[in-house]
């Protein structure tokens, strides 16, 4: 695992945990003590995570900002994003989140045509506007912003508006990007707002479909999506240390997709 990686996924452990051991970074990652207490040492320098006994602590925020994170992990982002679009017929409607990895996924969606894409996400209705030119519907496909209040930090809309416009809809899919996946917690966030518009798209919809890079795997974030594992897919780029997790959410019944 890449240095690059191993930092990803110490801040995504640490944004569902707070806290970790040092023995558990161990396991987790399949490196050695060394490796470990280095990988601390810079990530603190930086002002990252906070190194306490026996392990390390995250700092106050979270997650990364949205601009951050649209510039890590892309070729694995990427990549889920080529095979998700794998999943799409023609003529289905498909809810899409706001998310980075979704970001990408709109631009892989602009080469399919007679599709309906329903989204919270300012960031992809504008990657696929330009497909509309004169207000039409280019290749058949038509893009429909949901309302609501904005968010400051990440460009979309959320809030009662945006959940009572979703409810109005039936949607063949939901395509989603969450803070993390696991068989114990299921499909988590960071933000209450984003988990409860990824439960309301989930509801409307006959399918859910999950991409999340290997960081995202067995990370638990604090806000829980409302769903079961029925009818629920999973696209990930394959990784040995994620095998186990990937592992128990196949004995669930969820459909795993490894790119």
């Amino acid at each position: 695992m890449l240095q690059e990686d191993r930092f990803t996924r110490i801040q995504s452990l640490l944004s569902a945990a707070g806290r970790l051991s040092t023995e558990h970074l161990i396991q987790d990652m399949q490196v050695s003590r060394e490796t470990v207490r280095q990988d601390l040492l810079a990530l603190e320098s930086m002002g990252l995570v906070r190194r306490v006994h026996g392990g390390v602590a995250g700092v106050t925020q979270q997650e990364p900002p949205f601009v951050q994170r649209q510039a890590m992990r892309v070729a694995e982002k990427r990549a889920i994003a080529k095979a998700a679009v794998k999943r799409l017929q023609p003529g289905q409607m498909v809810f899409i989140d706001a998310g980075t990895t979704t970001a990408i996924l709109a631009e892989e969606l602009s080469l399919l045509s007679h599709l309906v894409v329903v989204t919270n996400s300012i960031t992809v209705a504008l990657k696929l506007a330009p497909s509309q030119p004169n207000g039409g519907h280019g290749k058949g496909r038509r893009v429909i912003l949901l309302g609501g209040d904005t968010n400051p930090e990440i460009p979309s809309t959320y809030g009662e508006v945006t959940l009572n416009e979703i409810r109005r809809y039936r949607a063949d899919l939901a395509m989603v990007s969450p803070v993390g996946i696991s068989a114990q917690d299921g499909v988590t966030f960071a933000n209450e707002h984003e988990a409860s518009l990824a439960t309301a798209m989930v509801a409307q919809s006959t399918a859910f479909c999950v991409l999340a890079d290997d960081s995202k795997i067995g990370v638990r974030g604090r806000y829980a999506v409302a769903a079961t594992p029925e009818n629920q897919t999973l696209v990930t780029n394959a990784s040995a240390p994620n095998a186990a997790a990937l592992a128990a959410l196949r004995a669930q019944g969820v459909q795993v997709v490894e790119v």
